[in-house]
């Protein structure tokens, strides 16, 4: 065969290799990505612990749970979630007024390792740092019921433990402040967390 001739020929063949390959490695990584589950959520319940500071200086523990949350994250194992939570409290006595209360908060959770480390095989620990926005307040009925609340912003710092497979205990301190009261506010939170989905990609 003539030179030329075979230097194109074995040029031609370098090239389909080199489209099959890559071809082949596309489609890999996008099967990965499609298997990733969208949204994955986590749902949890916590006991709190409260401590307002300043001139109206408070306490307050609420056992077994003061919240309930669901976590959203977001698509691709991203490190990124998006939280609200709330507590819910209403008492009715006889002959007396009823009394509710309401803590609603929405917050954004930052990990600092890919959520599927948390229950992968390797089951890592993960911490995050999660700012929020919060709402609470109280509402009594009777003649002289009425309602107050509060508005307050703040962050937290905590990590998520795992004790077996979608399943995990959380812990958490933070601290907000509250423009009514205009006070500081020192909290923790301890509970667990279950997963609705895995987060780990697998191939296809």
């Amino acid at each position: 065969m003539h030179p030329v001739l075979l230097q194109r020929r074995l040029a031609s063949t370098f090239a389909a290799v080199v489209v099959l390959i890559s071809s082949s490695a596309v489609g890999a990584q996008s099967a990965t990505t499609l298997s990733q589950p969208t949204n994955t959520q986590e749902f949890g319940l916590d006991a709190g612990a409260l401590f307002g500071l300043g001139d109206r200086s408070s306490v307050q523990f609420t056992l077994p749970a003061a919240r309930a949350r669901i976590g959203f994250f977001l698509n691709n194992n991203s490190r990124w979630s998006i939280e609200p939570a709330a507590g819910l409290a209403y008492t009715k006595v006889k002959d007396v007024p009823y009394q509710f209360t309401y803590n609603l908060e929405m917050g954004a959770l930052y990990h600092f390792r890919a959520p599927s480390d948390l229950i992968s095989a390797t089951r890592a620990r993960v911490a995050y740092l999660r700012p929020f926005a919060g709402l609470a307040g109280v509402a009594t009925g009777g003649d002289n019921g009425g309602s107050d609340n509060e508005f307050s912003v703040g962050a937290g710092y905590g990590v998520k433990i795992p004790l077996r497979s979608g399943l995990a205990l959380r812990m958490e301190a933070n601290s907000g402040y509250g423009f009514d009261n205009k006070a500081l506010r020192l909290g923790a939170f301890a509970g667990v967390s279950w997963f609705a989905r895995s987060i780990i990609p697998t191939p296809r």
